[in-house]
């Protein structure tokens, strides 16, 4: 099933879109996960890019199967979406680390686009085994355009 519903760029709606994903993902042992990277993507969204001006809006997809694809599609003209590193030496930051999280909260991330048309963020949630997203310290996943 494949769901696709666009938002105002309020910040109201980030809300009300991660409020929408979580109910989707209901019964997965995801819906906690899902709600962390539509959060994410959809702030982001509504921060760095035309999606937050006047009249501006994000798109949310949805696809769910064994490996659910979840992806905001903003309005572009920002910054271009970019995973910033880990680095055990800098103190953590309040903000810049989001798509890190959603990166190791996902099987795999990744995003498309231009400042032009807009970008879309996605990630892919694995749900066969109704949990989180392998631990393995070793593992990264980057995102990729």
């Amino acid at each position: 099933m494949r769901w696709r519903r666009v938002f105002s760029g309020r910040a109201d709606q980030v809300r009300s879109a991660r409020v929408f994903a979580s109910a989707l993902f209901a019964g997965t042992g995801r819906e906690d996960d899902v709600a962390v990277v539509v959060a994410e993507l959809a702030t982001n969204a509504v921060r760095h890019s035309r999606s937050g001006t006047q009249r501006g809006w994000f798109g949310l997809e949805v696809t769910m199967a064994d490996v659910a694809y979840v992806a905001v599609t903003d309005q572009g003209g920002g910054r271009v979406p970019y995973l910033q590193a880990e680095r055990p030496d800098e103190s953590l930051q309040v903000s810049g680390r989001g798509l890190l999280m959603v990166s190791r909260l996902a099987l795999a991330t990744g995003m498309h686009g231009s400042p032009q048309v807009g970008y879309t963020v996605w990630a892919d949630m694995d749900l066969r085994g109704g949990g989180h997203a392998t631990t393995d310290s070793d593992r990264e996943v980057s995102l990729v355009s």
